[in-house]
């Protein structure tokens, strides 16, 4: 997750860990806030969320729904 210093950023945090606990399917979470992974991951708005090195939203916060449909596929995948 790159952005996650910002207040949307810490919205989308929460969510995320939100949801891990009611899926119960546990999350690891890396915060990464600084330029050179912004560059890295060629992320041009924040919050940005990145699951398996792959960029999955920009600037938005997304939703319980939306969430839990991104844990329930990345395990059974």
């Amino acid at each position: 997750m790159i952005g996650s210093n910002c207040s949307n950023g810490r919205r989308l945090k929460k969510i995320i860990e939100r949801v891990s606990l009611q899926t119960k399917v546990p999350v690891i979470i890396n915060e990464l806030n600084n330029k050179s992974d912004q560059k890295k991951y060629n992320v041009s708005m924040v919050p940005a969320l990145i699951i398996d090195n792959k960029i999955i939203s920009q600037g938005k916060i997304l939703s319980d729904r939306e969430i839990k449909k991104l844990i329930v596929a990345t395990v059974t995948n």
